[in-house]
């Protein structure tokens, strides 16, 4: 109520609160409410639009990347930052790395040096966690589809929407709704909600609200659909053969499902769907038919439609640099992310429009939907967020305890020959074989710690991409002399490729192993459900939802497969996808 009544008695200060007193402002110390009222937004955009060049209504458009880490003032970096914002009225960042208070200073000095509040984005795949140090880190999507619990989808949403914003992060590029069918090639894996439509449309959606219902915008991706794509041969583009009603059941539904729940912004993808396009083999990116004909036009969006990076190789070769961005705005397009040069792109849309190939309507319907949502966020009257008060939101336990509640929940069983359920007392002497496919990955020591932790009679034998014969020889004489057999899987699908599958060397080791131990080995696969099938004559098989990175989280799986161990929890998930006719859609032993 003390709220309403300031907007009250200063109603003009408030409509026009971008204006050069408000940028002086410091960060708040009382909480602004995370959104304003639909008419209180659309005046805010219509105002503020009416008062900008064209340069700096094509600057509203562009969304630059940025590091979250400590800068000085001096530096190349924040002074290019800098720049963009005070000389071209840049009016979006996405942002990767840093800490929780470093990267919120850190945005709260750029806000302070924009005229009009900066829209600041994120790839929240897997939580916060995956971009900032210290905030909350999630399993993959497919986690949530193997549980199949809406409530733990929000609650998801949630939590990285109350740590977002309480960083400075309005908007977060997820969730992920691309179907995924293909068990020979998933290319999103673990990031897909999976194979059956109505659970994906049900999770994304309250994934989504929990987001927006908590004061974060949340991105639909990667349209039209990069579930089931392959390469393009000769090229790096991708290309979606399906016939127009198979994508239109399938792919379109997904993001149907999306629009339904609110979604405010999309996100393109370089894809092309001949099928849909009368055979044109432009990608979504810059292609008319799909990014206007069909998602405006057929399925009904009206929210913020973002390309995905424009500096790839890839499309700044075929299209040139420039002239790909002009495309992607004819196209369709709002928002255009990651230009390979954002001053030059902002001067070729520019020259564009002049030249009459854009008309300046079209660039001024973009740039009021970016403002009405700034407003629609508070970002108008308070753009600052308080420091001080980031330790009390941001990792917090009970954000730790629904992510293990989740690796828990979703932990799969997938094959079980007598090993479970089990405890410490029947494992005896273990010997953990660990495969990991990338050398970098630091996930299979932080797994072997917590089993050492957990258990005193282990041994651990890690295998890359060019361990020698002998140690495989000495891993085996350990596994002669043990009781129990730990077979830790680190090993990701390759995209646009396979499914992952061990090297040849690796899986023969592996049924070797199973063979000399076969009622006491037991596989688990930390974020790669495909690699059930190769092992199939193992004791036991469990697989998790992490591929670690940006793709979720590995490491906490072992939290859960350890008290799986020790008979501590028993398995409830179900596989959402199909690995294969013996592991199908719906898999999962629970007791």
């Amino acid at each position: 109520m003390r709220f309403r009544c300031i907007v009250l008695l200063l109603g003009i200060v408030i409509f026009f609160g971008f204006c050069a007193s408000e940028k002086g402002n410091t960060p708040s110390q009382r909480d602004a409410a995370h959104t304003a009222t639909h008419q209180e937004a659309e005046e805010w955009a219509g105002l503020t639009l009416s008062r900008l060049s064209i340069e700096k209504k094509i600057g509203q458009m562009i969304c630059e990347q940025m590091r979250g880490e400590y800068v000085a003032e001096d530096s190349a970096k924040y002074q290019y930052l800098i720049k963009l914002i005070r000389e071209y009225g840049v009016g979006s960042l996405v942002l990767y790395g840093g800490t929780p208070q470093d990267t919120a200073s850190l945005l709260n000095r750029l806000q302070r040096e924009s005229e009009i509040p900066l829209l600041i984005s994120a790839d929240f795949e897997g939580g916060p966690g995956q971009q900032i140090k210290g905030a909350t880190e999630f399993p993959a999507n497919m986690a949530l589809s193997a549980i199949g619990s809406e409530e733990l989808a929000y609650q998801v949403g949630k939590v990285g929407a109350l740590e977002g914003r309480a960083i400075g992060i309005h908007l977060t590029y997820s969730p992920v709704v691309d179907i995924q069918t293909r068990p020979e090639n998933p290319v999103l894996s673990v990031r897909s909600f999976g194979r059956d439509l109505d659970l994906l449309g049900r999770l994304a959606g309250a994934y989504i609200r929990g987001y927006q219902e908590n004061g974060m915008l949340a991105t639909a991706k990667h349209y039209p659909g990069r579930g089931d794509v392959e390469l393009i041969p000769g090229t790096e583009f991708t290309i979606n053969k399906k016939p127009s009603e198979q994508v239109e059941a399938e792919d379109f539904y997904a993001f149907k499902k999306a629009i339904e729940a609110g979604v405010t912004f999309i996100m393109s993808e370089h894809i092309a769907i001949p099928s849909i396009t009368d055979g044109s083999d432009l990608p979504a990116s810059v292609e008319k038919k799909i990014a206007t004909h069909w998602l405006r036009e057929k399925l009904g969006f009206q929210g913020i439609l973002t390309t995905d990076d424009m500096w790839y190789e890839k499309v700044t070769k075929r299209f040139g640099p420039v002239k790909a961005c002009i495309m992607a705005v004819q196209a369709g397009h709002d928002a255009i992310l990651k230009p390979s040069n954002v001053v030059e792109t902002i001067r070729g849309v520019v020259e564009a429009v002049k030249a009459g190939e854009i008309p300046e309507e079209r660039i001024n319907r973009s740039v009021k939907k970016i403002l009405y949502w700034k407003a629609r966020l508070n970002l108008h009257r308070n753009r600052f967020v308080d420091v001080n008060r980031i330790s009390s939101i941001v990792g917090i336990q009970e954000h730790q305890d629904l992510v293990q509640k989740i690796a828990a929940s979703s932990i799969t069983l997938l094959k079980n020959d007598g090993f479970f359920p089990t405890d410490s007392s029947k494992l005896g002497k273990i010997v953990n074989i660990c495969i990991q496919k990338k050398d970098s990955n630091q996930a299979p020591a932080a797994v072997f710690s917590k089993l050492k932790e957990a258990f005193n009679e282990i041994k651990s034998f890690h295998f890359r991409q060019n361990t020698s014969s002998d140690f495989y020889k000495r891993a085996v004489e350990a596994v002669e002399k043990a009781d129990t057999i730990i077979i830790s899987l680190f090993n990701q699908r390759n995209v646009y490729k396979d499914n992952g599958p061990l090297k040849d060397r690796d899986r023969d080791f592996l049924n070797r192993i199973i063979k000399m131990k076969p009622k006491s080995t037991v596989v688990m696969s930390y974020g790669n459900p495909y690699l059930a099938e190769s092992l199939k004559n193992a004791t036991a098989f469990v697989t998790g939802y992490g591929e670690g990175g940006f793709y979720g989280n590995q490491i906490i799986y072992a939290d859960s497969f350890i008290k799986l161990l020790k008979g501590e929890i028993s398995p409830k998930g179900k596989l959402p996808v199909k690995v294969s006719d013996e592991f199908p859609l719906g898999s999962g032993i629970v007791y």
